[in-house]
């Protein structure tokens, strides 16, 4: 019985570990499904998969698992408040909504678990209380058990995904939900990856299409280049002409449509338009026509395109608008666009580059505009150029005729070369003008002369450096060649007076040298110097006119510290320059201390031209005089200078060094239009529209074309009226007749400017300046003023220059009144007016203002 009975417990034990066994079996075989069905569906959401593909294997996972014959999937998009049931199953064959707002679909379990963001296992009792507590609002049967939970996507519920259950036999668990939001993360991971996926695809599209743009750019780039580059080509081919522009019509051809082509040239001098190529779809002949024709300028579409220089692209309507404008012609009723562009050479328009279409489907844009704009560029140099093939080889041919009549001559040059070297050797090394060695030759010979003397502590040669008193004024007076003889006669006179060993040479102009060898004394060069000054300052006769010139010398003895025929003669130029300051008509022996000198010219320079920059060059004001009436009609403007170095600086101090430096033209500027504005300022001020101002410039600005165009510009910047302004010029000026002084001088005429021609009667005074020139004003120089009570003379020539002006209907002034008898004289002779210390001498711009307050206007 015992036996019996433990039997049967061995085998209740048994049966319980079997049942135990095959219990744990079942929940392995129930785990390891559950983990394969996550893990399918994590590798779901990282494969790239259609997403309502991923949806329905997510579905098929799911309902492997648990039951899941009512299931859905919401999508909620937060923007805009709304949500789509993207994927739905039901029994009850229920059809997912399309898109709806959520406050529409408010009072659900879905709308629940989008707002609350938490997942919901509702069964009837949990939905009944969430009635009661108005969580949710009834909405019909809901079934046995409903499970849902959120799409989570960066902490904002972008969705619900859940199950249902009509059935008491499937209740869902804890285990369920927990598989639910495995899956509701995985499947936002899905939308996230084929988000990405289409936005990295629409950005591969996008930049996909913005490449073949940029490709067919390039191409058109590309066959543009290749087609002027070919037409560039054209010139280094033997076309004919004809053959030319059929070859450019086919590679225009090639970028737009020119079915009717045409090039057409302007002679701007002759107002004709010649057709040098045309075709046209209307002609008869349906070979391409090439008509040379020509025409005179009119009113056509290509005139009109010369008018513009510029491109013109005109639709049908805009021809015909420019037609009713009466700007073109009538146009052609079958041209329905057309394309013309200028070419243009050197800024001038030689021509037309014309497309034009007669269909309606072929329309020229812009972008033809600009190609046919660069291509008239090409054409253009090729147009030019075949010309001046054309040129070349006709010259050619009448270069061939002349090398044959050159080669007959070449023999009887190559007969002569040897004598033309000869010449040419002495050209190279004379004067042309005085025969006299120029200032090559003579610093090759000087350079040999102190290579002679090297190592002599006791040099016996000297250096004379010389040039002509007053050479300009017989330049002024009696022209360029009575310079030349008279050059031609002082050369003759200062070889005369030296030895054969020395030399005697022209550096230019009127400067000489004269090298001085074989010396016992240094005052022998002195004495060489004397006679020089001596006879230089003799009458010479010109062309039947007395001459009086004179001569500085500069002096410079041998010494063993110069090494160079260029030092030697720097020294001897600065004695002269300190012979011409001495008062000319002397010679000066260099020594260290006129290095002194120059240096101090040099800075003074330096400081003008500073001065120049800082403005601090004024205008002084000598008033001018109507002799009948006594009262003020004008100024004239005077140079003073405050230098901030110098302090005031008188005219005798500052022009000389400012005339020779070339600087004296900036100054009149700086005068002239601090003058024009201080005259505006009084005209106003005292209410005397007609007082003027008269202010001198230097000769060398009317051999400047733009002074007109400056003085213009200052008349305009005051607004003051152009006859209130007299400009001054000498005599100089107009020496050589220059067309460039007539011009300029009819140009400030045209503004309305007066010319006065200053110290009158001191030069040359030809009548001729009088007939060539726009002169207004004569300027009796002061010489003739002075003691003109004592001075039978000088009333004579007073007398005729007044007599002169008034029947040439000019004006005269007279400088220099110094006292009531000069004035009263020249009141009798009828000059018009008067200005000197009589009156007042010149005077700042705050005292001359002083005058004009209590002075008659």
């Amino acid at each position: 019985m015992d036996v019996v009975g433990s039997c049967c417990d061995h085998l209740v034990e048994k049966n319980q570990l079997t049942n135990s066994l095959n219990e744990l079996n079942d929940k392995y075989q129930k785990l390891n499904k559950f983990h394969l069905a996550l893990l399918k569906i994590a590798q779901l959401s990282a494969e790239l998969v259609d997403i309502d593909t991923l949806y329905q294997q997510i579905h098929q996972i799911i309902k492997s698992l648990i039951n899941a014959d009512n299931f859905y999937i919401v999508q909620f998009n937060p923007d805009d408040q709304h949500l789509e049931f993207v994927y739905m199953v039901d029994q009850r064959d229920l059809k997912p909504l399309n898109r709806i707002a959520i406050e529409d679909f408010g009072g659900t379990l879905t709308a629940h678990i989008i707002n609350s963001g938490q997942p919901l296992l509702a069964t009837p009792e949990t939905f009944k209380q969430m009635v009661n507590d108005k969580v949710i609002k009834p909405c019909g049967a809901i079934g046995i058990d409903w499970l849902g939970v959120p799409l989570i996507q960066d902490g904002t519920t972008v969705g619900v995904i859940a199950v249902q259950s009509y059935t008491e036999q499937t209740r869902y668990s804890q285990q369920d939900q927990e598989l639910l939001q495995f899956c509701a993360r995985h499947i936002v991971a899905a939308l996230n990856n084929k988000k990405n996926h289409q936005q990295l695809q629409e950005a591969v599209e996008l930049r996909t299409a913005e490449l073949k743009e940029q490709i067919r750019e390039r191409e058109n780039s590309e066959l543009l280049q290749e087609s002027l580059l070919h037409i560039s080509e054209l010139n280094s081919k033997k076309l004919s002409v004809e053959s030319f522009y059929d070859q450019v019509r086919n590679i225009i051809g090639q970028l737009l449509s020119c079915s009717n082509f045409y090039v057409a040239k302007y002679d701007r001098h002759e107002q004709q338009i010649e057709f040098v190529y045309f075709v046209d779809q209307l002609l008869d002949d349906t070979s391409l026509i090439q008509a040379r024709t020509t025409r005179p300028a009119g009113d056509s579409l290509t005139d009109y395109v010369i008018r513009q220089s510029k491109p013109i692209l005109l639709t049908k309507e805009q021809m015909f608008e420019l037609y009713l404008n009466g700007d073109t012609r009538e146009p052609s009723p079958h041209c329905h666009s057309w394309l013309g562009v200028p070419l243009i050479s050197q800024g001038e328009t030689i021509g037309v580059l014309v497309v034009q279409s007669y269909n309606e489907q072929i329309i020229f844009s812009e972008t033809d505009a600009e190609i046919l704009k660069h291509v008239s560029h090409h054409v253009t140099t090729a147009i030019k150029r075949r010309e001046a093939i054309e040129f070349k080889e006709a010259a050619h041919e009448i270069l061939e005729q002349k090398v044959q009549h050159r080669t007959q001559e070449l023999k009887l040059e190559i007969e002569q070369r040897h004598l033309i070297e000869q010449k040419l050797k002495y050209s190279a090394s004379h004067d042309a003008l005085t025969s006299l060695p120029n200032r090559a030759y003579f610093l090759e010979t000087l350079n040999k002369e102190i290579e002679k003397n090297k190592g002599n502590q006791h040099c016996h040669f000297a250096l004379l450096f010389l040039d002509l008193d007053r050479f300009k004024s017989v330049n002024d007076s009696l022209g360029h060649h009575a310079g030349d003889l008279l050059l031609q006669q002082v050369a003759k006179d200062l070889s005369s007076m030296v030895r054969e060993s020395d030399m005697v040479a022209r550096l230019g102009g009127d400067e000489f040298v004269i090298l001085i060898t074989h010396l016992d004394h240094k005052s022998e060069a002195s004495e060489v110097a004397n006679r020089m000054t001596d006879r230089l300052s003799q009458p010479y006769i010109i062309e039947g006119n007395q001459v009086q010139i004179g001569t500085s010398i500069g002096i410079l003895h041998g010494d063993s510290r110069y090494q160079d025929a260029l030092l030697m003669l720097r020294d001897a130029d600065t004695a002269l320059y300190q012979a011409k300051g001495a008062g000319k008509g002397c010679f000066e022996v260099f020594d260290t201390g006129m290095q002194q000198n120059v240096l101090d010219a040099i800075n003074l320079e330096a400081d003008i031209r500073e001065g120049l920059e800082k403005g601090e060059f004024e205008p002084y004001f000598q008033p001018i005089i109507d002799l009948k009436t006594n009262k003020i009609v004008g100024f004239e403007a005077l140079a003073r200078w405050h230098s901030s170095k110098r302090g005031l600086v008188l005219p005798n101090d500052f022009i000389p060094q400012a005339e020779e430096s070339s600087i004296i033209g900036d100054i009149d500027l700086q005068i002239l239009a601090k003058a024009i504005r201080q005259l505006k300022q009084w005209q106003i001020e005292f209410n005397a529209p007609n007082l003027y101002i008269s202010s001198n410039f230097d000769y060398s600005q009317f051999f400047d074309k733009s002074m007109p165009g400056f003085v213009a510009s200052l008349l305009q910047h005051t607004k003051l009226n152009p006859s209130c302004l007299v400009l001054e010029l000498t005599e100089r000026g107009l020496l050589d007749n220059d067309k460039l002084v007539i011009k300029n001088m009819l140009a400030l005429k045209k503004i309305g400017v007066k010319l006065a021609l200053d110290d009158f009667g001191t030069g040359y005074s030809s009548l001729s300046y009088l007939y060539l020139y726009p002169i207004d004003i004569l300027k009796i120089d002061r010489s003739f003023i002075l003691d003109i009570e004592h001075n039978p003379r000088n009333k004579a020539i007073v007398k005729t220059i007044i007599d002169l002006a008034d029947n040439l209907n000019m004006l005269t002034i007279a400088e220099g009144i110094e006292s009531a008898y000069e004035a009263n004289y020249l009141t009798d002779l009828s000059s018009t007016y008067g200005q000197g210390f009589h009156y007042s001498k010149p005077i700042s711009a705050r005292q001359a203002q002083q005058v004009l307050q209590t002075a008659s206007l």
